[in-house]
């Protein structure tokens, strides 16, 4: 878990505060899940590194998202897809669960800094994950659901 050094600000700040990150690895299960298609919302915000003028800013994290084995997203650069540092940006994905398992792998890609700005942990990051069925519920979220998520 980290506490970031860089604040969000947004209607759901709460679920940037914080992020699970590894230095090469991250995997989620959800189990005992009914066998249907599910939208599964992966919330990212840079709040390691800066993109300021500072020593801060040098880091680069990228890294791969499969789902249910399947590559998602590759080379994923938080900063660079959401405009900056500290912007929270969503995927959304459509996932079909056939063995009443969900699994959400997110994997270092071998690119990106390791040990600048500072020797830390600069593998994937999340800030929270939210996976429901469309069929079953609506497909509008209030922000105190995506707290409990995360």
């Amino acid at each position: 878990m980290n506490n970031g050094q860089v604040s969000v600000d947004g209607d759901e700040e709460e679920l940037y505060t914080n992020a699970r990150l590894a230095p090469s690895s991250l995997t989620y299960y959800a189990f005992c899940l009914a066998n249907a298609t599910y939208t599964v919302n992966l919330h990212f915000a840079e709040i390691q590194f800066t993109d300021d003028q500072t020593y801060s800013s040098l880091g680069r994290r990228i890294f791969d998202v499969y789902i249910q084995g399947k590559q998602e997203l590759k080379d994923f650069n938080i900063e660079e897809e959401a405009g900056g540092a500290g912007i929270p940006i969503v995927k959304k994905f459509t996932v079909n669960v056939s063995d009443g398992t969900l699994e959400i792998h997110f994997r270092w890609a071998g690119k990106g800094t390791t040990s600048m700005p500072e020797r830390s942990i600069y593998g994937p990051l999340i800030s929270a994950i939210s996976v429901f069925d469309p069929g079953r519920f609506s497909t509008s979220i209030d922000s105190f659901c995506l707290q409990l998520i995360s």
